[in-house]
C-alpha cells in the first residue's frame, strides 16, 4: 500500500512540473520569435501571420493553455523560418 501511495506521489510530482516547464517555456518562445518578426519586414504577409499566432499562443499562455501555447508558438517560429 505506501508503495503504491509513493508512486502516486511520484507521479502527481511530475504533472505538476511538467505544467511549470510548459508555462515557462511559452513565453521564451513567443518573445524569441517576436524578437526575430521584429527584424523582417512588418508588412510581409508571412510576417504579419507569424505575429497573429503568437498573439494567439500569448493568450493561451495567459489562459493556463501552456502546451497548447507552445506547439503554436513553435509553429509560429516554424512558419517564420521558412
Amino acid at each position: 500500500m505506501r508503495k503504491l501511495m509513493a508512486v502516486t506521489a511520484i507521479t502527481v510530482a511530475l504533472a505538476f512540473t511538467a505544467g511549470a516547464a510548459f508555462a515557462s517555456s511559452c513565453p521564451k518562445v513567443i518573445k524569441e520569435t517576436r524578437d526575430a518578426a521584429s527584424k523582417m519586414k512588418a508588412d510581409d504577409p508571412k510576417v504579419k501571420a507569424v505575429v497573429a499566432k503568437l498573439d494567439e499562443a500569448q493568450k493561451l499562455h495567459d489562459g493556463g493553455k501552456h502546451a497548447d501555447s507552445l506547439k503554436l508558438a513553435n509553429e509560429a517560429a516554424a512558419d517564420l523560418k521558412k
